[in-house]
């Protein structure tokens, strides 16, 4: 049978594929449905991207950023190489095979093609997994946002419902007011329920995306949710529920509600500073809308409800601007000023809605104080603006860490020095009114000085950053004071112990990134030797693969020295490892103890025993490489260092399409036969033995049951390219079809195939495999050495990378170059020795570990790598935050109910001013700094209405006093 017929029967497996009973007897035409399909494929690609291109619009329209667009701009872009340069040259080569005029040339190009669309396919496969974990995060992230809501409402009615009881005992309930209790149970425990559900799927994605793009941020959000104690604090709420603890209740409630909203944050969460400002704008503007509405309500107050709606919605917008404050508070401390006083305008507005005057006081008095607000929040805005300004020309001329705080220390210095000369000055002329009020504006200089190195620092050394703030707090304090004529020395004294507190943190900071440069350096020649460990190790499992296949090919004494060589050199790099990377250490010394077993094995000729040790050592030196590295890239984010991985990414692509063009040439001098026919026979043996057991279950012949059990084992061999004991196990299927009875009708799916049919099939996969193994045994002696050499240079391109010559890459693309490398280093020895099938078996590994390590690297091209979740981070992270979230004490009062800090007495009555809302706990308790875009703006419209309705959902309008004032409360005590 000659190359074309096989041609004529073959399947091109991958997207580009047609079924196997659809295959023409002519090759021209089986290649033309071929590249038919392929063009629809590129086709349908070209529309997918043209549909993400237009919903990126969308969210670029609406002021959308994070890392969700930014995944689905990378998607896009992968997208679009795809369906315009990789899929038209597998179009190319089908073209070309129609009008090849040899095997050879026909050959070649059928297997390039194949080669591709296996690449294309892995690819698409690959985006679509990162797509779904994408969109798993966002659909999480929705979903606690809804719950947080849930959990407000039900919070408030239990605020409600407690100053009703008073405190009573549960016997002394009424009975409306067991059933409110009843109902309260019965909402946080499916509260309780849901979110156990979502944090499940949470971690089942978060072990699903270990080193994936995104796998960071389910990682993060997972430890969110754990440190913050969110299901111990709904459990809390619910056993409180049960023993009628209402306050206690209410606490965990808060707690919980802070928590889901944290998770559901961290889930989309940008760490870029850039990212964070354009949020907080789009937000401000929100806050702008919401605040403009409530005054027109205001404007139509009529009755006393009606300025309790008002009041209800001044208080959302307090909750949401005190929000966007707490993001930006380090990073832009003018804008944060604004929001402050807004906050302030809104809390007085809120009061005068909450006296007891009349509606039409309330109307002449409000609006003048929502209308400062207003005002407020667009000085805010435009600051916010100012500062975006000033970061997006920061990321032009990019500088380094260290270079950085040492600056911002002098200005520090510089600023100690002023307030220390002012704070003199100041004491002089105490007695001095007109004197002391002319002082003002320098105070007010040096506080801007110091506000403006608080942004500076902000991302640095946030430690730092907060000193400066209350250096900062202390000034302003001062300022107002000597606009006075007063005089204010304990804030000026406070101001420079805040000032003095920042220059040590700067101090002790620079130390250590000084001690990190150091070590940077030890760890850049660590690597060095350990990747020629590495380059060394390769080239003894070669040659211990080639004279386990061919003795003759090297002594295996001269191996064995190699070993050894390789073995001290591998101890050196650990006593480097031992302090600065003690798990690197670890890998090296396994590393040692292995290649010292692979020499004893080489010392006695048992090259083949010798192997697994040899490939367990470069698995165990690869280890070392990656924690080496992950150290290195520690250090460097650490220091601020900006590296472009492109070209480095670049160069690795470019090898591996190299390799993978040698793996495809070498396949092509061995298989005599078209790509991907294996594969497909085995799909089809495989359909063959699955239609038997629909037979066989319903039929009392055992000739069928025994016919199933052969093709099944056929299918099984043909997996394993075992084609001579496959084509044995066929017969015996074919036998056990033709045996049976033909007046035995079983009862079978009505599409299942009939035994004829069956045996019909069976019979052509028989053949064919038949027609493969012949094709197989019969490639020349010269044909394989060609192979040998092929795959050689395949794996000489491939090593470096594995090696890290290209430079850390992400971790699929590093895990599949391995295995290529492992594969090839096999095939490239047994073809060298003419042994076919298992060098045929290994080199297709190869060539799909290589299509593997191709897709990830494009999608790390396209900015998907996971270096995408390793931006330098604004302020602190969540969970570093400082304070402790309300309901986490279980207070001693009259009833053992008080939550927050443990006091028997109940909470003083807010007054809604400074120290409410304006202090660290706002609306949402004690919140951490952190950087990253608020998830609301992250929405799309639509689900950013759903939100905002559910956030519109109000509890009895005669208990918002109650429920306020409470929430005002724990505030307060959040702040003590």
């Amino acid at each position: 049978m000659t190359l074309l017929k096989l041609f004529a029967v073959a399947v091109l497996v991958g997207n580009g594929c047609v079924a196997m009973a659809q295959v023409p007897a002519k090759q021209s035409d089986r290649l033309l449905q071929s590249e038919l399909k392929q063009q629809q494929i590129q086709r349908t690609t070209q529309r997918v991207g043209n549909q993400l291109s237009g919903i990126i619009e969308e969210f670029e329209r609406n002021a959308i950023a994070g890392e969700d667009v930014k995944v689905l701009r990378a998607i896009r872009t992968v997208l679009g190489r795809l369906s315009d340069k990789e899929m038209v040259q597998v179009i190319t080569l089908l073209q070309q095979a129609q009008k090849a005029g040899d095997d050879s040339s026909a050959k070649k190009d059928v297997m390039e093609a194949y080669s591709g669309q296996k690449a294309i396919t892995t690819q698409l496969k690959q985006l679509l997994l990162e797509y779904q974990r994408q969109q798993a995060l966002y659909e999480m992230s929705i979903m606690l946002r809804g719950l947080a809501a849930r959990q407000s409402a039900n919070m408030r009615v239990g605020v409600w419902l407690a100053r009703q009881t008073d405190s009573k005992q549960l016997l002394h309930f009424g009975e409306d007011e067991k059933r409110y209790l009843q109902q309260q149970e019965i909402d946080e425990i499916a509260l309780k329920d849901e979110v156990g559900q979502v944090l499940n799927k949470l971690e089942r994605l978060t072990k699903e995306s270990d080193g994936t793009p995104t796998g960071d941020r389910p990682k993060a959000a997972l430890e969110q949710a754990k440190s913050g104690g969110l299901l111990t604090a709904l459990e809390g709420a619910v056993n409180d529920l049960k023993n009628a603890k209402l306050l206690s209740a209410t606490g965990n409630e808060k707690q919980a509600r802070d928590q889901m909203r944290e998770v559901a944050r961290t889930l989309l969460l940008s760490k870029d500073l850039v990212d964070l400002l354009r949020a907080a704008i789009q937000e401000t503007e929100n806050a702008i809308l919401q605040q403009n509405q409530v005054i027109e309500v205001t404007k139509k107050i009529e009755r006393k409800d009606d300025a309790r709606d008002a009041e209800d919605k001044q208080f959302e917008v307090v909750d949401n601007t005190d929000l966007i404050r707490r993001d930006i508070n380090d990073v832009a401390p003018t804008a944060s000023s604004y929001f402050k006083t807004a906050i302030d305008r809104m809390q007085e507005a809120r009061a005068l809605l909450n006296d007891g005057k009349d509606a039409k006081t309330k109307v002449r008095e409000t609006p003048p104080k929502q209308l400062d607000a207003a005002t407020s929040l667009e000085l805010a805005k435009r600051a916010l603006q100012e500062q975006l300004a000033k970061a997006e020309e920061e990321l032009k001329k990019p500088e380094g860490v260290l270079a950085n705080l040492r600056e911002l220390q002098k200005e520090v210095q510089e600023l100690i020095k002023k307030e220390e000369k002012l704070k003199e000055e100041t004491a002089a002329v105490e007695k001095q009114p007109q004197e002391l009020k002319a002082k003002a504006p320098e105070q007010g200089e040096i506080r801007d000085g110091t506000q403006e190195v608080q942004q500076k620092a902000a991302a640095d050394a946030p430690t730092a950053a907060q000193a400066l703030n209350e250096a900062a707090t202390q000034m302003e304090k001062a300022q107002k004071d000597l606009a006075k004529s007063k005089n204010s020395p304990e804030a000026e004294q406070a101001a420079i112990e805040a000032l003095k507190k920042a220059e040590q943190e700067l101090g002790e900071k620079i130390a250590k990134l000084e001690e990190d440069e150091k070590q940077l350096v030890a760890l850049e020649k660590l690597l060095e030797k350990v990747e020629h460990v590495i380059k060394e190790e390769q080239q003894v499992r070669l040659d211990t693969a080639r004279h386990a296949v061919k003795p003759d090919s090297k002594p295996a004494n001269e191996i064995a020295k190699k070993q050894q060589e390789t073995g001290e050199k591998t101890a050196e790099a650990q006593k480097e490892a031992l302090e600065p990377v003690p798990s690197a250490a670890e890998h090296l010394g396994e590393a040692k103890n292995l290649m010292n077993d692979a020499k004893g094995k080489l010392d006695k000729a048992q090259s083949k025993d010798a192997q697994p040790p040899e490939t367990k050592a470069l698995n165990e030196l690869y280890a070392a490489k990656k924690d080496i590295e992950s150290k290195m890239d520690e250090l460097r984010q650490e220091l601020g260092m900006q590296s472009d991985p492109a070209q480095n990414l670049a160069d690795a692509a470019a090898a591996l399409a190299k390799a993978q063009q040698e793996v495809n040439s070498a396949l092509a001098e061995m298989a005599n036969a078209p790509p991907g026919l294996l594969d497909d026979l085995q799909k089809q043996q495989q359909t063959i033995a699955d239609a038997l057991d629909e037979h066989a279950k319903s039929s009392a012949s055992s000739k069928t049951a025994q016919a199933q059990q052969a093709a099944a084992k056929a299918a099984k061999q043909l997996a394993a390219n075992n084609l001579k004991e496959a084509v044995s196990s066929m017969k015996q299927a074919q036998e056990g079809i033709e045996a049976k009875p033909s007046d035995d009708k079983p009862k079978v799916q009505a599409d299942t195939p009939s035994l004829p049919q069956l045996g019909q099939q069976q019979k052509d996969v028989k053949e064919l495999t038949e027609l493969l193994l012949a094709a197989q045994e019969g490639v020349s002696g010269q044909a394989m050495q060609n192979a040998a050499a092929q795959l050689e240079q395949a794996l000489s391109d491939v090593s470096p990378i594995a090696a890290g010559a290209a430079g850390a890459l992400p971790a699929a693309a590093q895990s599949a170059v391995e295995a290529a490398e492992s594969a090839l280093t096999q095939a490239a020895a047994e073809a060298g020795a003419n042994q076919s099938k298992p060098a045929q078996a290994n080199a297709q590994t190869a060539a799909q570990a290589l299509a593997q390590a191709q897709a990830a690297l494009a999608l790390a091209q396209a900015g998907l790598g996971s270096e995408m979740a390793q931006g330098k981070g604004q302020g602190q992270q969540p969970g570093q935050g400082k304070g402790q979230s309300p309901g986490q004490g279980q207070g001693q009062g009259k009833d053992g109910q008080q939550p927050g800090q443990g006091k028997g007495t109940p909470p003083p009555r807010g007054t809604g001013k400074d120290g409410n809302w304006s202090g660290a706990g706002g609306a949402d308790g004690a919140r951490r700094a952190a950087a990253g875009d608020g998830t609301f703006i992250g929405l799309p419209k639509r689900d950013r209405a759903a939100i905002q309705q559910s956030q519109a959902e109000k509890y009895p309008q005669e208990y918002g006093p109650l429920v306020e004032q409470y929430l005002k409360n724990l505030s307060d005590q959040s702040d003590e």
